[in-house]
Parts: structure tokens; C-alpha cells; sequence
């Protein structure tokens, strides 16, 4: 062999083990998990506070998913605190990058925005009055379209023992109970057995909607002897352990316990939470998980992210947690509830789409999450080449039925007037004043939810 031959073969060698060398060390980096030691080698993009309901699970799906998009080769998830994590992502360029969560419950994101300590608050409930108004100097309107996003759906699940032989609760007899007025199962129909009571803490979001719609609703309190937990997961598996227990908490956390069909008290129906009567925020104890980044946050990589979890991408994270994302399905739908002959004529060879428009408190403006849902509904409709497009408007009962039907006419065509500027025109479109309530009347809440248009199509 000569010499150049024996250069050109230990070149080949040379490259092959380079190559191979190569390959392992992606292959490391693709594998290797990170530590809390990276994080201090990290730039912290931005960071979010609030709702252990969003910021468990969600939370850190959404930052993993944007950092990919990004451009991160590697990402991952490194737990610094129960409730604390941090999100890491390698880039090409061997820098890592972070996101930075602690979710210690939605009014924690509030306080931490006032004091200027986050970019982004978490929350399962809406901003109060006093929080807007507190720092509407800092941030401007915290209520307007730019700072205030539905990221997803939950339903604020009941749920109890699997065991236990109970199905369906109204409000009034769930709020005796966590008040601690009924004390065994055997006062309402049940079996002969101590109710144990669980709860979330004082900063969470599920316990101030729980308590908003249920506890203040019927003018009581939580029981004292009711255990506190600051942990979803925790609360689930507590509940699951413990025999004659009843716990309130996010519907992906359901997990091997029993969740209960709800009624308003009043109110005929009963929903058991599940993708679409949660999504259509049919179900009594439905809500919305929003994000709050102020307008005037200069903070490009936070501003990115929030434009980021609308996208299909982002939305398809948020089916995996087990929450209800803000993309149109439909569904064939069958009620057995007091509406007019026409408008169960009109649905009976029809599909019920997930999208459910309503409006801000006592006004005929869309609220935030109905200005996006046009355009989704919009791209739905081109996308699937529909044409019999039904708006059916509902409102509140008012004492003046002829009111009522006017006022849910013009709710409809309000609907029906931004779709077709959007290029949209419906095939038909009519209100139904206040048959077919699926809430009570005699709270605001309630009247908000029955003051709605929906959306049907033909099959």
C-alpha cells in the first residue's frame, strides 16, 4: 500500500470517528436532561405568576412549545419549588434560554404585577374591579383586548370518592355542603356516611371562582373543618384516598376521581363538565384561564408569547393538559329544555358549533375572547366550506318577554354583522328571548351567561 493510499484511508477513519463523535454528542444533547445548575447559566426571557391551575401543567407546556419555536434544540422542565418551575431551552449557539413560572394562585399574578415583579399574570379567574383600578396607572386598562387573553377553558370540576353513590348536585345543596351544613351523605339520598371536605387555598383562582359561584352565590362560607391545599394534584389524590370525600378543582385534574353533574338551583338542566359543555361554558361551574400582559410591557419576548398561545400549536398544548382549547369543534346536540318550536325545529338536522359568543356586563360589546372567536369561527367556516351557518340569540329574563326576544334578536345580529365584515354571511339568523336559560337569573353571572348567541350549522 502506498503512502497515499494509507493517508487517504486514515483520513476516511479520521472523518468517520469525527462524524461519530458528532452524532454522540447531539444525540447527549438531545437526551441530557437539564439541572438547577443550568438555570443559573440561563437568560430569563420573561417571567409568569398566578394560577396553580395554569401554571402546573400548562404553563410549562406553552414555554417549552414557544422556546421550540424559538428555534431550541433541546428543552426541558426543572422543578424548583412545588408549585415553582423553571423552563429551559439549549439554541443552536450553545446558550440557554429561560422561562421562569411560580404558581402560587391567580391573585398572587395580580400582586406581583402591581409590584412590577412579573411580565405575565396567570389567572383561572378574571381581574377584579380594584385590581383594574389599582393599576390602571402603571398599565392602563388591564380589561382591554391588548392586555387581557383566553388562553383555554376549564371547568371548575366537583368531584368525589368514585364509590360514592351520588351523581348530580344543584349549587345550593353543593354550598350547604362545603358550608358545612350537610354533614353526611345520608341527608341528601346518599349512604350512611361522613363527608370529608377538601379544598384550595385562599390564593387560588379555583377557590375564588368556587366561592364566587357557589359559597357567596348562596350566601355562606367554607366550612373551618374543610383541609386547604395549594396543589391541584394534591387535592385530586386526596379526594381519590378518602372515602365519603367531595373536592372542587380543574377539570384536568379529575384524574381516578368522580366528577358530579351540576345544576343551577332553580334551573332544570344538569351538565356533567366534559370538552363541550365546558367549551361552550354550558356548564354551570365553566370558566375561562386568561393571561394578563400589560400593553405598555416593551418586553419582546413575553409579547411574542402571548401572540404565540393563540396559534393552533399552542392550542394543541392545551388539549394535552387535559384543558379545553379555544379551537371549533361541534358536536349533535340533543335538548330536552323549554325552547320555542322553531328554534328545535331549526337544530334538529343541525350540529352545535364549540364556539358560544357573549358579551361584556350589561352592554352589546363583544367581550375579549368573543373579538378573537370571530375570527375563528371565520376561518372554521371558510376552512370547512360551510354554508347553512344558524345565530340563535338568548337573553335573560327581564319580566318583559317581548324585551327579552327583542333584546336577543339584536344580540344575534350583532354576531351576524361582524362575521359578514369578516366575509362571513350567516344562513340564518334569530333570537329566542329567554327560553332556554342556563343559569340563574338572579345573579349578574348568570344573567351573563344566558345573554349569548350560538352557533349552529347544517349537517
Amino acid at each position: 500500500m502506498t503512502s497515499l493510499a494509507r493517508h487517504f484511508i486514515s483520513s476516511l477513519l479520521l472523518g468517520s470517528l469525527f462524524l461519530q463523535s458528532v452524532s454522540a454528542m447531539a444525540e447527549d444533547s438531545s437526551t441530557k436532561t437539564f439541572s438547577a445548575d443550568d438555570i443559573n447559566k440561563a437568560t430569563i426571557l420573561f417571567e409568569m405568576k398566578g394560577s396553580n391551575t395554569i401554571g402546573e401543567s400548562l404553563a410549562p407546556g406553552l414555554a417549552e412549545e414557544f422556546l421550540k419555536a424559538e428555534g431550541a434544540i433541546r428543552t426541558g422542565v426543572v422543578e424548583t419549588h412545588a408549585v415553582e418551575k423553571t423552563v429551559l431551552g439549549l439554541f443552536p449557539d450553545g446558550t440557554l434560554k429561560a422561562v421562569d413560572i411560580k404558581a402560587h394562585g391567580s391573585s398572587t399574578g395580580f400582586k406581583a404585577l402591581a409590584a412590577e415583579d412579573t411580565d405575565i399574570a396567570m389567572s383561572s379567574r378574571r381581574i377584579k374591579e380594584k385590581e383594574r383600578e389599582q393599576m390602571r396607572k402603571l398599565y392602563g386598562d388591564l380589561k382591554s383586548v391588548e392586555s387581557e387573553l383566553t388562553i383555554a377553558v376549564d371547568g371548575l370540576a366537583v368531584i368525589v370518592h368514585p364509590q360514592l353513590a351520588i351523581n348530580t348536585l344543584d349549587t345550593e345543596t353543593l354550598a350547604r355542603i362545603f358550608a358545612g351544613d350537610i354533614r353526611n351523605w345520608q341527608e341528601i339520598g346518599g349512604p350512611d356516611q361522613k363527608i370529608s371536605l377538601f379544598a384550595r387555598d385562599d390564593n387560588s383562582g379555583t377557590f375564588d371562582t368556587f366561592k364566587s359561584l357557589v359559597l357567596s352565590r348562596h350566601n355562606v362560607k367554607l366550612s373551618e373543618y374543610a383541609k386547604r391545599y395549594e396543589s391541584s394534584g394534591e387535592l385530586s389524590n386526596m379526594v381519590f384516598n378518602t372515602p365519603g370525600a367531595i373536592g372542587f378543582i380543574g377539570l384536568s385534574y379529575v384524574n381516578q376521581t368522580k366528577p358530579l353533574a351540576l345544576s343551577e338551583s332553580g334551573v332544570a338542566l344538569s351538565f356533567k363538565p366534559n370538552l363541550f359543555t365546558v367549551s361552550t361554558e354550558d356548564y354551570v361551574l365553566s370558566r375561562r384561564l386568561y393571561m394578563y400582559y400589560p400593553a405598555n410591557n416593551e418586553n419582546p419576548h413575553a409579547r411574542r408569547f402571548m401572540q404565540f398561545v393563540q396559534q393552533d400549536q399552542a392550542q394543541t398544548v392545551v388539549e394535552e393538559t387535559g384543558l379545553i382549547s379555544l379551537k371549533v369543534n361541534d358536536a349533535t346536540i340533543r335538548f330536552n329544555r323549554n325552547y320555542p318550536p322553531r328554534y328545535l325545529n331549526m337544530i334538529t338536522d343541525s350540529k352545535r358549533l364549540s364556539i358560544t359568543f357573549h358579551f361584556d356586563e350589561g352592554t352589546d360589546q363583544l367581550d375579549n375572547k368573543a373579538k378573537l372567536d370571530i375570527q375563528r369561527l371565520v376561518n372554521y367556516v371558510n376552512e370547512h366550506q360551510l354554508e347553512d351557518l344558524f345565530l340563535f340569540g338568548f337573553s335573560y329574563e327581564s319580566g318583559n318577554e317581548e324585551n327579552d326576544k327583542d333584546d336577543s334578536k339584536r344580540l344575534a345580529r350583532i354576531i351576524a354583522n361582524e362575521l359578514e365584515i369578516a366575509g362571513v354571511k350567516p344562513f340564518y339568523v334569530q333570537g329566542y328571548g329567554s327560553k332556554g336559560a342556563i343559569a340563574s337569573n338572579s345573579t349578574e353571572n348568570g344573567r351573563n351567561k344566558n345573554r349569548r348567541v350560538e352557533v349552529w350549522v347544517g349537517r
